[in-house]
């Protein structure tokens, strides 16, 4: 029953733009800085902004908590969010106090056994970790760094040795596309390790990804058509450990097949989403523009005044990061299941 009326919910938020929900996901961006120079990201080239202290996040997580509720997922995310991992550790403390679940995301460079132990005592939940590639070579080049394979390979050896959760982020380019199906197997094997098929978009934080009126996609890293379905036929046979959904995993494959085609599906981001960034501002999303600032701004009057911004996000090309069905398409892929 919670689950109709949540949906419902969502629905008429949707429709209406109007506040009916609480977010269900909360990306606190704590830095831009990055070690790596990713193909797939800008955030790397992007100038230098003040952030936030410790003092500061206190006072947003007091004023968050009497917004969400504790069930809302929460990430720490970046940048590379490691660079501050005084901040990240001091974080998951003061975030533990209050919400169920938080997890971290990482490109696994910084990652090594005594910050682990760090991590753990601290009370994190999940660690996220980037991997693209069994083959040295392909990952370091996605990445744009040459010691990204080694270290992301050795974070996974020591997360799971350290019994953290684990997930994995595989996005899927033409240059892993024909290789991933060897990764999928190998962290199959690996204990408390899940892995999220990640489609491949505008790169990211670039001027292009924050004008919706265009979809810039990356010529360069775009899989062929008989790749994306070789790949995607093994995938339907072998998802044991792929948390996308089977709805999800067939709606990726028709991205890449025909991206147009994908916008029949809607965006729920300014109904499950707050994503807040190194100086304060908030969004519903990454694509999107800032509702408000949160060091001066009232969290709860700003979502109840972002009506207008709701309204703008209705569809969205990328079907990865927000997944997430109302009705209309629940109701459609149980009637062609």
């Amino acid at each position: 029953m919670n689950k109709i009326l949540n949906k419902l919910a969502k629905e008429l938020s949707f429709q209406t733009g109007r506040y009916m929900l609480s977010p269900e996901f909360l990306s606190l961006v704590i830095t831009m800085k990055c070690n790596f120079k990713c193909q797939s990201c800008s955030i790397w080239q992007k100038p230098f902004e003040k952030e936030l202290e410790q003092e500061d996040w206190v006072k947003i997580i007091e004023k968050l908590t009497h917004t969400l509720k504790p069930n809302t997922f929460v990430e720490i995310n970046g940048g590379e969010p490691l660079i501050r991992k005084d901040l990240v550790i001091f974080l998951i403390k003061e975030l533990k106090k209050h919400f169920n679940k938080v997890a971290l995301n990482s490109n696994g460079l910084l990652v090594n056994e005594t910050n682990l132990d760090e991590l753990k005592q601290a009370g994190l939940d999940l660690i996220k970790i980037s991997l693209y590639s069994l083959e040295e070579e392909v990952h370091n080049s996605m990445r744009g760094h040459s010691l990204a394979f080694q270290h992301a390979k050795r974070a996974v050896e020591l997360i799971t040795q350290k019994q953290i959760p684990l997930e994995i982020g595989l996005l899927v380019t033409t240059k892993n596309i024909k290789t991933a199906p060897a990764l999928i197997q190998y962290l199959q094997k690996l204990p408390n390790t899940s892995i999220i098929l990640q489609p491949l978009d505008e790169k990211i934080e670039s001027a292009e990804s924050k004008d919706q009126k265009d979809n810039n996609l990356i010529p360069d890293l775009w899989p062929e058509k008989e790749d994306v379905v070789s790949f995607f036929d093994w995938v339907e046979k072998h998802n044991q450990g792929i948390k996308n959904s089977l709805p999800n995993i067939k709606a990726i494959r028709q991205y890449y097949l025909n991206p147009p085609d994908i916008l029949k599906y809607r965006c729920f981001a300014g109904q499950r989403n707050l994503v807040i960034y190194p100086g304060g501002d908030v969004a519903f999303c990454f694509k999107r523009k800032a509702i408000g600032n949160i060091n001066n701004q009232d969290i709860e009057l700003m979502l109840k005044n972002a009506s207008g911004e709701r309204k703008q996000i209705k569809y969205c090309q990328i079907v990865g990061c927000n997944f997430s069905r109302g009705l209309k398409e629940a109701i459609h892929d149980r009637i062609t299941k």
